[in-house]
């Protein structure tokens, strides 16, 4: 196991409690600075902006009743998520999870990168999901006393401060909105950069040359220095411009004979003796009707319209099955070389040749990547804060829910608490359980 990301971390971690320590040693700033367990508040009390935005009131009051429902459902399906995953990683030998990879820290997680689009999406994200909440707060004509940054060695969240004693007066409709105020801010951003990712993509064109798509590690063409991506123009002279084409002359080859592999990487001219190989008997099924002899050159080729065609289908879907899949394929995204996505993972991170997508203006796809970071952080941001788990959103809302129905009934609120604590637990068991499985099967 990689342990290199280790050592700048601890050393983060050190320079952060030495920081810590010297703001309650001096008594740094204690109206901007302050602390919530290991968690270093950077507050303000200029809370105006949230005055400013809720001047709408019956219209967010409407939202925040949509976005309740939409909390709930929410909550409801990432549970039975859990549960499944849980329940499944009992019968199924999967790969342990790299410890780095359980947090969702740019450059740490070897899944997000420390890019521009990233980070960007992390922050305004989290900006997104507190804005709901003191907007929210305004509407209800709930006081907000600061709002600020929350960090722990780096930015981990924003927050609002809500009056608590409005908060403790207000009826239990006024808490739910207030509590999926950020959750449903975080969805809505999330599907409106979504929609913005479909309009945008809808502008590319395709190339009509086919590619190298992958190349298979240790055989002719990885050894010969093939890269994917390669636009194909001919092989042994003979011009090709579909899949169709490179499969009848690589039907024709045999072993050991030695071909010539011509084409370009992104505007590079390469050209590439290939001396084949036999074909693995484990790929000999998955080959167009190969012959006994027939040369391997240890390559997958691809064209630009299957790309096309895997956008189409994910960004319009024909049925809300498709649909619910569309959104599993994009929260799978950045996982794309576990998860069989490689072929659209240029919407997360790189560009692709423009010989295979050709981009309608500069800049282009660098907007495609700040989009699909952006809803791909939001989204998973409000799905997972719907859960009913203690210090989530979804859990205050059970919390505030359970409280408010045994109060009304004339009994001990504490028991609300006592039932609250209890699915916590659970859930935090569901999340562990696929965590800890791999290492004891």
């Amino acid at each position: 196991m990689d342990l290199g990301w280790l050592i700048p971390v601890l050393i983060a971690v050190m320079m952060y409690a030495c920081i810590c320590y010297a703001i309650v040693k001096y008594n740094i700033l204690p109206n901007t600075f302050s602390f919530t367990g290991p968690f270093l508040m950077i507050k303000t009390t200029r809370t105006g902006i949230f005055d400013k935005l809720s001047g709408w009131k019956r219209l967010l009051l409407i939202y925040g009743n949509v976005g309740v429902i939409l909390t709930i459902l929410c909550g409801i399906a990432v549970t039975l998520l859990f549960v499944f995953t849980a329940f499944m990683s009992l019968f199924i030998d999967t790969e342990p999870i790299a410890p780095q990879n359980l947090l969702l820290i740019p450059g740490i997680n070897e899944y997000v990168p420390s890019t521009f689009a990233v980070w960007f999406g992390l922050i305004f994200a989290m900006i997104i999901h507190e804005f709901g909440h003191g907007i929210l707060s305004r509407a209800e004509n709930i006081r907000v006393r600061s709002t600020g940054i929350l960090a722990f060695v780096i930015p981990v969240g924003a927050f609002v401060e809500p009056d608590e004693e409005d908060i403790a007066n207000s009826s239990l409709g006024t808490k739910l909105r207030l509590y999926a105020a950020g959750i449903t801010n975080n969805l809505v951003v999330g599907g409106i950069c979504l929609l913005g990712l479909v309009l945008l993509l809808g502008l590319v064109v395709p190339g009509s040359s086919p590619y190298v798509y992958g190349v298979y590690e240790g055989y002719p063409a990885d050894e010969a220095g093939v890269m994917p991506g390669m636009i194909v123009y001919s092989i042994d002279n003979t011009s090709v411009f579909s899949l169709a084409d490179i499969s009848a002359v690589l039907a024709a080859t045999k072993v050991n004979q030695t071909i010539t592999l011509r084409g370009e990487y992104r505007g590079t001219p390469q050209t590439y003796d290939i001396t084949l190989t036999s074909i693995p008997k484990d790929l000999s099924d998955r080959l167009l009707s190969p012959g006994e002899n027939t040369g391997f050159i240890g390559v997958s080729f691809s064209e630009p319209s299957a790309i096309t065609n895997a956008l189409d289908k994910l960004m319009y879907p024909d049925s809300p099955l498709q649909a619910a899949g569309s959104l599993l394929t994009f929260v799978v995204l950045p996982f794309s070389s576990i998860a069989g996505t490689d072929a659209l993972s240029f919407l997360m991170v790189d560009s692709p040749d423009p010989a295979i997508l050709s981009a309608p203006f500069a800049g282009f796809w660098e907007i495609i990547h700040i989009l699909s970071w952006c809803a791909w952080i939001n989204i998973l941001l409000g799905i997972f804060n719907a859960l009913p788990l203690g210090p989530f959103d979804g859990g205050q809302m059970l919390r505030e829910s359970l409280r408010s129905w045994f109060v009304s009934r004339g009994k001990d609120e504490k028991t609300a608490f006592t039932i609250c604590r209890s699915i916590s637990y659970v859930l935090v068991l569901l999340i562990v359980i696929p965590l800890v499985m791999p290492y004891l099967l």
